[in-house]
């Protein structure tokens, strides 16, 4: 179940040392008064921020993928109604469109960096364009080329994704603050809560804040590459996939 997913050692980390933390605060009756104000926003501002960026990020992936796939589209049709290019080139350019994509949705896949790839694909289409276009005609490929524009825009980006995401200084910041926050919690909380709930209800009560944090920090990294299968709100990359029938056009 992919939601098991937002649980690793992280998480275990995290548990483990709010009970520590509890115990030793306990046994040797650690109390301190403090605002945990400062603190607090030493965890949560890296920990929102890291989150909204990743969100964005996620977003404005779809955006370019919708970008590809609409121009890949849109190069399918205009193959189609090309009435002088003979069937089976367009048979062999639906060939050439279903590769780029499956090039595209394989490195996204695997966290393959490289764009040499998919750029290999793209020049096949480009020199096939440039082959025929006598028999697709010169508006028509004025527009291809256009096409081809988006494809490359939404390609880049989404391949950059790979590499290029929340800075590495702000999710360690983010999750080494996280983990020692117990230290700090324990003995605020043993002050304000001692005569209030049972011992048991500290150890609970610091391991719940310390799931918590330890969760939302696995959901952003989850969330922060979102075409692996790993994540219950990763994109479907299969979605994306170029499903083109090559009668389509065809006489």
């Amino acid at each position: 179940m992919k939601f098991l997913n937002y649980f690793n050692i992280q998480t275990f980390l995290g548990l483990v040392i709010s009970q520590i933390a509890a115990f030793l605060a306990i046994h040797f009756q650690i109390k301190f008064h403090m605002d945990l104000l400062l603190f607090s926003l030493c965890v949560v501002f890296p920990l929102h921020f890291s989150m909204q960026a990743a969100f964005k990020r996620r977003d404005k992936a779809l955006e370019f993928f919708s970008l590809f796939k609409g121009g890949s589209m849109a190069l399918h049709y205009s193959f189609q109604v090309a009435e002088d290019l003979p069937a089976e080139k367009k048979q062999e350019a639906n060939d050439l469109l279903k590769g780029m994509v499956s090039q595209l949705i394989d490195q996204l896949e695997n966290r393959k960096a490289a764009y040499e790839p998919l750029q290999l694909k793209l020049n096949r289409i480009f020199s096939f364009i440039e082959m025929y276009r006598d028999e697709i005609s010169k508006r028509n490929v004025l527009r291809m080329v256009r096409y081809l524009k988006d494809v490359t825009e939404g390609s880049v980006y989404l391949i950059s994704l790979v590499n290029h995401r929340t800075m590495g200084g702000l999710r360690f910041y983010s999750i080494f603050f996280i983990i020692i926050f117990p230290l700090i919690q324990a003995p605020i909380v043993l002050y304000r809560l001692d005569s209030l709930i049972p011992t048991w209800g500290i150890y609970v009560f610091l391991a719940l804040t310390s799931l918590i944090l330890v969760t939302l920090r696995n959901f952003q990294a989850m969330i922060e590459y979102p075409f692996d299968s790993r994540g219950m709100d990763n994109i479907n990359l299969r979605e994306f996939s170029l499903d083109i029938d090559a009668r389509v056009g065809q006489k």
